[in-house]
């Protein structure tokens, strides 16, 4: 009995040592011929998808009704063809992937980031039914409020006051959007303002204000902005004067420090303006946005005739005459509302999203859509 348990037990060793010897052997040849990660591939767990990883996806993109609206194959019916979409998964569009995958994007709806989490490579899965919250936004409605803050300027709130539906584009914007006729107008009102504001006029950034302090929001409605403006004594005279028509669009900057105010009562105010010969007058307005430049050639009681520097002959110069005295009314209107077409409002909203994760509003053509995506894990990178 002893001897046959010794037996048994030489014949266990015996087959443990050829096993490993296999094994061993079957380690170089692999090693050799396809490289040390077949080692790694045949006995690492199977790698799933988590935040912060790369993956190679292919996936077809569907509405509720089963329209396909966007795939990363050629062919969709066979599933052919294309490319794998290169994705880092990560819920913030704005977050870069790790050295060395600088190809793959984070630019997928929050709907169809979140689904990949937990998928294996290999693996097909439908991700869906994706809300458009997390996909690609709902349509402002009237009432609505959009914080384009991001945007720059400080904290601006946007109202949705009316939508105007297949309405003709909006002339000053058939050059941004050529062939689109038609148009959605989304008319919005700036909630940024409130009575008691500050208002301050700056020319630039780098020059300095008409009169810092010195015009105060004194009403508001729902489209419309009082403002009264009340010029400092100290700055009646050497004032850098600057023309600003929000409504013609132009801007005229007079040379500096030498305007003053000659005349004032409740309602009204009077700049004149006395330049030197040689000074130049600088214009802004929609045909010239890089500004033109005016120099000085004469100045009689009520006009400044100038010729504009195009360094053309004295006999071909464009003379152009500006008023002496600007008359500026105190108490002014201002409009607090603008027109926005569709196509122009996503060109914000798209960015305000990048930016702002919580913005969820577009005027995009998948606006309020559910949707699907199948999806095909080609390949899993484990960067998380």
């Amino acid at each position: 009995m002893v001897l046959f348990n010794t037996v048994m037990q030489n014949e266990k060793i015996a087959v443990i040592a050829l096993v490993v010897i296999i094994v061993g052997a079957l380690s170089v040849f692999l090693v050799a011929t396809y490289g040390e990660d077949i080692l790694n591939n045949l006995f690492q767990e199977e790698k799933t998808i988590e935040l912060g990883d790369c993956a190679d996806v292919n996936y077809i993109g569907t509405l509720v009704d089963g329209t396909v609206f966007y795939s990363s194959y050629d062919d969709v019916e066979n599933k052919t063809g294309g490319i794998p979409e290169k994705i880092f998964v990560s819920l913030n569009e704005t977050e870069t992937p790790p050295e060395g995958y600088e190809l793959y994007s984070s630019g997928m709806i929050e709907g169809f980031m979140e689904g990949l989490v937990g998928l294996k490579a290999g693996e097909t899965a439908t991700i869906g039914p994706i809300p458009p919250e997390k996909a690609y936004g709902v349509t402002p409605k009237v009432g609505d409020i959009i914080d384009i803050s991001a945007l720059g300027g400080g904290e601006v709130s946007l109202k949705v006051l009316e939508i105007n539906e297949n309405v003709p584009m909006p002339s000053e914007m058939e050059e941004w959007f050529p062939g689109v006729t038609q148009t959605t107008v989304y008319v919005v009102r700036d909630e940024s303002h409130y009575i008691g504001e500050i208002i301050d006029t700056y020319v630039d950034d780098e020059s300095i204000p008409h009169w810092e302090n010195a015009t105060v929001v004194t009403k508001i409605n729902e489209t419309l902005l009082w403002k009264y403006t009340t010029p400092l004594e100290d700055k009646y005279e050497n004032l850098t004067w600057v023309d600003t028509n929000l409504i013609e669009q132009y801007q005229i900057t007079y040379p500096a420090d030498v305007s003053k105010i000659t005349s004032i009562n409740e309602t009204i105010f009077i700049v004149t303006i006395t330049p030197a010969v040689n000074e130049t007058i600088q214009v802004y307005d929609n045909e010239n946005p890089y500004g033109l430049i005016y120099i000085v050639e004469n100045v009689t009681d009520d006009k400044i005739i100038t010729y504009l520097d195009d360094d053309s002959s004295v006999e071909n110069r464009t003379i152009r005459e500006f008023d002496r005295d600007q008359t500026v009314q105190r108490n002014e209107t201002v409009d607090i509302t603008y027109s926005f077409p569709s196509e122009y409002l996503e060109m914000l909203l798209e960015f305000l999203r990048s930016a702002d994760s919580s913005i969820k509003f577009s005027t995009g053509e998948l606006a309020d859509k559910t949707l699907y995506f199948e999806v095909e894990i080609v390949e899993v990178y484990k960067t998380s």
